[in-house]
């Protein structure tokens, strides 16, 4: 795995990217950690979008941006959801704090 830190946004801010294997696609690409909000990846997970082990990791541009398009594509149904006119299952979102406690601990 190869890492690079750079400077976005006019230099205020810094991103990790790194060439390792998409923990989407598994492809070996440039990845970096993207920051979904924990609703989004919640819905994506309900959706079956990802796979629990991929929430937090670093992900290839071309998942990401089929990610994001998702999201826009279904912004509705996550605003139905995140609003209460419907449930996101308590299952899910308990995968995912699973997941981040796994993480943190090793």
């Amino acid at each position: 795995m190869k890492i690079k830190i750079e400077r976005i946004r006019g230099g205020r801010e810094m991103a990790i990217s790194s060439t390792e294997n998409c923990a989407n696609c598994g492809a070996d690409s440039k990845c970096r950690r993207r920051d979904f909000s924990e609703q989004a990846w919640s819905v994506l997970l309900l959706w079956k979008e990802v796979q629990t082990s991929t929430v937090d990791q670093a992900i290839c541009e071309d998942c990401y941006n089929e990610l994001r398009e998702v999201l826009i594509d279904r912004a509705d149904e996550i605003e139905d959801a995140v609003g209460g006119k419907s449930t996101i299952g308590t299952s899910v979102q308990n995968r995912i704090q699973d997941s981040n406690k796994e993480r943190k601990a090793s």
